[in-house]
Formats: structure tokens, C-alpha cells, sequence
């Protein structure tokens, strides 16, 4: 079976304060045990060395029993009870009277002996020659409830050390949480745009300080690599953008020349050529633009609604104009979000166009904005054929064209621009099956909504 792992803090501080629990508990059994053992070993030896004093010289009974009578009565031993038995039971001398009976050998005396002042003892009972029996036996408490009361100072002990340990780990797990949402809060930073975006380092030299160096530099590295392919493309399209402009615009003069007139046609096509070249280079730097979170600065309050509906009413005669059937669904009352509106406008403006270019006549589209818990959600779907699940995640990727649309003209940059307007809106783009059909979402937050990121379809 395969065994759970603990997933969060709050699990494994509980799993380290319960193990230190059972190990200190144990300990401090331990400990108590062998304290035990230790004074019941003392007091067993007391007890022999008295009894080898009684039985000194091989005396008999009636000696015996003189002498328990005199080591009774002395200071040193009179804390020691004395017993002296016939075989048959008769008390020959001695000053206690256990009322059950004590084995041979060395034992354990507790209350139930109802010797008075005793409350926990040793016994050291042995035969004589004769048959008579001559019991020792010793407090090993000699203070009252001492047994209570040293489980209660080794408890307080460590009961000491385990809230002291405790401590220590709540603290630990304490700095572990905030070195963490430190590096959270500066991934989600990144997220949303701000590639500036570092963990903050208070002693470099510490544990989590020398992490979050190395977390940073991890993070120049990556704004290095991004910048450099950001500004490889950016180069690229501003350095053949001007002349493919010179060249669309010596082309279209080219084709309006009268001695052009045998090759119109192609120079006609020419120019529709580096239009579209154009259009990409513009695109490319369009999502360039947007993927640099700068125009996050000029988001203002809007209505989601409403700029749906007038997008949608913009939209319709081109939609039926081409055969496919157009609906739009919004809601009466207005929805509320922070938002670039011209951007806003260009998703949608895409999403229908990509609906009407990847789906046959007689196709139904359906443009729907609606809320959903503490989200806006923004619909275009349709009931064309789709996406397969599997290559939802590439067509979200710049030139990630499918094979089923290589016939159609385009580059694969329409859903790219609008992953990348969901990314600076904190947004949430995804690809789902409409049964038939496609359905492009995009949740944005209203403004009481928790951030929510980019995922690759469902």
C-alpha cells in the first residue's frame, strides 16, 4: 500500500509535535522506571545488609530475636520493619504484621500489605535452618505520595522540554511559511507580469537568505532569456516591417501602372501577400506588447455586458453574411470588471472570426457573457467540429496552427493574442468541448474575485 505523504505545513508540524510527544513520553517513562529501579535497588540492598547483620555468627532464634528487638529500637534501623515466623506462622518478634502473605526472596510491598505509614516498600524474606521464616521490610517512599510526587517533577520536566520543543518547531515552521509565501508571492508577481519581480533577502548567509539569492538569480537568468527572445522577435518584426512596407507600397504603385496591365493580377496578389506579412509582423508585436503587462497601467473600470453586446451587434452582419448562424447572450443587468476595453473588444472580435473561419457553412456561433459565482465569464462557442482535447494546449501557442486548419489562411496568432490579453487581465483561458462544437472561455475576476491564471484546456 502506498503510503501518504504530508502535504502542507500544518501536517507536518502536527506529525513532528506528535512524534516528539511519543518520544518524549517514552523517555520520561523510561526515566521514570529506571529511578525506580534504582531506589528499589538501594533499599534491597539495606535490607540484605541488615539481615546479614541479624544472622551474624550463626545464631540462634531465640538471638534472633534479640536482636530484632534491639535494631527496632535504634535510630538507624528503626525505620525497618522486623519479622520473625515460626514454620508454623507464630509471631516470634518483630514489629509489623502484613496482612497477606510475603514470598520468599525479594518483592514489592504496596498498600494492600496494610503495614501502617507504608505506602510503597521492599521485602526481603528468607528461611532459616529451622524452618522459621525471618522477613525485612523497607519504605522506598519515604516521604508521602512520593511516588506521585516524583511522576509529577519528572512530568513537569518534560512536559518543560516538549512545550520548549514545541515551540521551536512552530517557530521553524513558522519562518518556513513566510520564506515560502515570500517566493509564492514573488512566482505570482511573475505571473501576472511583473518579470521585475524578486524575493525580498533580509541575511544572505542564512539558510532561506542563501535560497532566495539563488531563487533570484535563477529569475535574472530567465528575464535574461526572455528579454533576449522578446527583443529577437521585436528586432525581427521592426527591422522587416519598414522595408516590407516599402515593398507593399512600391508593389501596389507597381499595380496601378497602365504598363502593368498584363501582370495585374499577380502583382494584385503580390500585394495581398505582404498585406498579410504585414498583418503578422503587427500581430507578432501586438501579443510582444501585451505579454509585457505594461498596459495593465491603463485598465479601467467597464462593463462586460455591454461591451459584449455592442462587439456582438458590430459582428452579426459579417457572421450571416457568411452563412453560419449568429446569437448573442447577455445578461440585463451590467458586469462589472477592470479591463483594457480595446483589447476586450479584440478577443472577441477573434474569437468570432476564428469561429467563422474554422467552422462550414451553417455552423451556429454563440457569443454568451455571464456571471458565475464571484466571476465573469466571456463564451464564443460553436457547433463545428472542434478541437481534439490533445491539441487544445498547441493550438494556444504562437504558430501552433492544427493540421485541420493548414488550408485556411492565417498563421496561428488569433488565440495566442488572446491567451495573452487573458494573462494581463489575470485571466483564465480555456478550451472545453461544447458537444458539439468548441467553447472558447475566458473567466476574468470582477473586482471582489480572487486572481485566477492561464490553463491549457480541459
Amino acid at each position: 500500500m502506498r503510503r501518504r505523504r504530508l502535504q502542507s505545513l500544518g501536517r507536518i508540524a502536527i506529525g513532528f509535535a506528535l512524534s516528539v510527544s511519543v518520544a518524549t513520553a517514552l523517555v520520561g517513562v523510561g526515566v521514570y522506571l529506571a529511578l525506580l529501579d534504582a531506589i528499589d535497588r538501594q533499599v534491597d540492598l539495606r535490607l540484605q545488609g541488615e539481615a546479614r547483620e541479624l544472622l551474624e555468627g550463626g545464631v540462634e532464634v531465640p538471638e534472633i530475636a534479640r536482636r530484632i528487638v534491639r535494631e527496632s529500637s535504634e535510630r538507624e534501623s528503626a525505620d525497618i520493619g522486623f519479622l520473625l515466623l515460626t514454620p508454623q506462622g507464630a509471631v516470634i518478634a518483630g514489629n509489623i504484621s502484613p496482612a497477606t502473605p510475603l514470598p520468599l526472596g525479594v518483592s514489592t510491598v504496596k498498600r494492600n500489605a496494610a503495614i501502617p505509614g507504608l505506602s510503597r516498600g521492599r521485602a526481603w524474606v528468607t528461611r532459616l535452618r529451622g524452618g522459621e521464616t525471618l522477613a525485612l521490610i523497607a519504605e522506598s517512599e519515604p516521604i508521602d505520595q512520593h511516588d506521585y510526587k516524583r511522576g509529577l517533577i519528572l512530568a513537569t520536566g518534560f512536559g518543560a522540554l516538549l512545550g520548549i520543543l514545541l515551540l521551536g518547531t512552530m517557530a521553524l515552521i513558522r519562518a518556513i511559511r513566510v520564506n515560502i509565501a515570500a517566493i509564492r508571492g514573488t512566482a505570482e508577481a511573475i505571473i501576472d507580469g511583473d518579470m521585475s519581480a524578486r524575493v525580498p533577502v533580509e541575511r544572505p548567509n542564512s539558510v532561506f537568505g542563501g535560497l532566495a539569492v539563488t531563487f533570484n538569480r535563477m529569475l535574472d537568468r530567465i528575464g535574461e532569456l526572455m528579454g533576449g527572445m522578446r527583443s529577437i522577435s521585436n528586432d525581427v518584426a521592426h527591422d522587416l516591417r519598414t522595408p516590407m512596407s516599402r515593398l507593399h507600397g512600391r508593389l501596389a504603385a507597381l499595380a496601378d501602372a497602365p504598363e502593368a496591365a498584363p501582370v495585374r493580377d499577380e502583382l494584385a496578389g503580390a500585394v495581398a501577400e505582404s498585406e498579410e506579412i504585414l498583418a503578422l509582423f503587427a500581430a507578432i508585436l501586438r501579443i510582444t506588447e501585451i505579454e509585457g503587462g505594461e498596459r495593465r497601467n491603463g485598465f479601467v473600470p467597464l462593463d462586460l455586458a455591454g461591451l459584449a453586446g455592442d462587439v456582438g451587434e458590430g459582428l452579426a452582419l459579417m457572421v450571416t453574411e457568411s452563412g453560419r448562424g449568429f446569437r448573442v447572450a447577455i445578461p440585463a443587468e451590467p458586469l462589472p470588471i477592470e479591463g483594457d476595453p480595446r483589447l476586450l473588444t479584440q478577443v472577441i472580435v477573434n474569437l468570432v472570426e476564428n469561429a467563422v473561419t474554422h467552422t462550414p457553412r451553417g455552423t451556429s456561433i454563440r457569443l454568451e457573457v455571464l456571471r458565475e459565482g464571484d466571476a465573469a465569464l466571456l463564451r464564443v462557442e460553436d457547433n463545428g467540429r472542434g478541437i481534439p482535447p490533445e491539441d487544445r494546449a498547441r493550438a494556444l501557442r504562437r504558430f501552433g496552427r492544427l493540421d485541420a486548419s493548414r488550408q485556411v489562411r492565417g498563421y496561428g496568432l488569433g488565440l495566442p493574442l488572446v491567451a495573452a490579453v487573458a494573462r494581463l487581465h489575470r485571466g483564465e483561458l480555456t478550451l472545453e468541448d461544447a458537444m458539439p462544437g468548441l467553447r472558447v472561455q475566458l473567466r476574468l475576476k470582477t473586482p471582489d474575485s480572487p486572481r485566477v491564471i492561464l490553463t491549457a484546456g480541459k
